[in-house]
């Protein structure tokens, strides 16, 4: 279980996030430009924050990582914080395993989508490349030249951009949802420090 660690230094791999309340680390709290809280200067949950940061920086979902979060009024030592640190580890599970399980079935269904549409996509380039050699063929000497260049080649063309889908969805979609398991995990793996914020006065 991940505890607290009060009296360790910050490193320079350390997930640092200041938060006037230990809820907005779930909770998005009110916009307030005069905070010190990126949280609360943006908007957003701390989570979201978190995951916003790990998955643009992937280098930080490598390795042990420790999530300091910087508390105005963290519990009274010597136990508090450290209470307060496995209470959080334990949510900060719970939620990523949900997200988790979202993503993942999205992807299955990404993926099951895709075949579906390759399938479909690759009768109609079949259909396109009969045609294109139809149109090459003596078969349709008959037609101005023009026309059977022009059907010859547009329907290859039509038929190889109808793959394009097919291919965006099997090889391009399946990526940000990927990312965004990575970083889920990354933040459920890492080690949850409470520690008062030291720049309130």
């Amino acid at each position: 279980m991940t505890r607290a660690a009060v009296q360790s230094e910050t490193r320079p791999d350390d997930l640092t996030l200041p938060l006037t309340d230990i809820a907005h680390l779930f909770h998005a709290p009110r916009l307030n430009p005069m905070s010190q809280s990126p949280t609360e200067l943006l908007g957003l949950s701390g989570v979201d924050y978190l995951l916003s940061i790990l998955y643009l920086k992937t280098r930080k979902q490598s390795g042990q990582r420790r999530l300091v979060l910087l508390l105005e009024n963290p519990p009274p030592a010597p136990d508090g914080p450290s209470i307060l640190a496995d209470q959080t580890a334990r949510a900060l599970h719970r939620y990523a395993d949900a997200r988790i399980q979202q993503l993942s079935l999205e992807l299955r269904n990404t993926y099951r989508d895709g075949w579906r549409i390759l399938g479909l996509a690759s009768i109609v380039l079949a259909i396109c490349i009969a045609l294109s050699t139809l149109f090459a063929s003596d078969a349709t000497a008959a037609l101005r030249p023009i026309f059977r260049t022009t059907f010859e080649y547009g329907f290859e063309i039509v038929g190889w951009v109808v793959m394009w889908t097919p291919i965006d969805v099997l090889v391009f979609s399946p990526r940000p949802l990927r990312f965004r398991i990575r970083a889920l995990r990354a933040l459920a793996s890492a080690t949850v420090i409470i520690r008062a914020d030291q720049t309130v006065a």
